[in-house]
């Protein structure tokens, strides 16, 4: 009980103590970030069909019939205050389906970003939000996109610095939110894990 207790009063202090550090950006400071990595699909959740949800790359039954594919992504973000960046990020991610079809996703995203440790070294906590171009042999759409992302990165320089980057990349699928237009629907989560590089001024 007493570990219980000291863990949630850290948690509730750690805002306090982040809030004490020195901070190193601005209004106005700008980030720009070029990462790629591989991506691991997570789950694959499509209400009509047989396994209406399934986990993990491979062709299996309870699988998503994905493999482990790649992702790259240059960011670009201007700071609205020490704490809070906002901007875009253009993405590029791949992998093969179980009929050997490449599976493409181009997601072009708002990003906003929560840096609350900075320095030579910082933590970025990020949450990006919008459009997502698929494709699969004849098959494109545009959907919506999500990403949230956490990262380490430390800078070597006062301006350049490279690090990793973890999280989660959502494509819904919405055709709509009844009858047979529900069935139609679906999630395809992946997780990327990537190498980061950053400049910042």
């Amino acid at each position: 009980m007493k570990k219980a207790l000291a863990i949630i009063l850290l948690i509730l202090l750690m805002p306090l103590y982040l809030a004490a550090l020195p901070t190193y950006y601005d209004t106005g400071s700008q980030v720009f970030s070029i990462s790629a990595g591989p991506t691991i699909p997570f789950f694959y959740y499509d209400p009509g069909s047989e396994f209406p949800l399934t986990f993990g790359f491979g062709a299996g039954d309870g699988q998503t019939h994905h493999t482990i594919g790649g992702f790259g992504s240059i960011s670009y973000q201007v700071f609205l205050n020490e704490y809070f960046a906002i901007g875009g990020e253009l993405g590029y991610h791949f992998d093969f389906v179980r009929s050997n079809d490449v599976y493409t996703s181009v997601p072009i995203l708002v990003k906003m970003s929560y840096v609350p440790l900075q320095g030579d070294f910082e933590i970025p906590i990020s949450l990006g939000i919008g459009l997502d171009y698929i494709s699969i042999s004849d098959y494109s759409s545009i959907n919506l996109g999500v990403t949230f992302e956490i990262g380490m990165r430390y800078f070597f320089t006062n301006e350049w610095g490279a690090g990793i980057t973890a999280g989660f990349h959502f494509v819904p699928e919405i055709y709509g939110f009844s009858g047979e237009a529900a069935k139609k629907n679906s999630l395809y989560a992946t997780v990327p894990l990537m190498i980061t590089v950053t400049y910042r001024h």
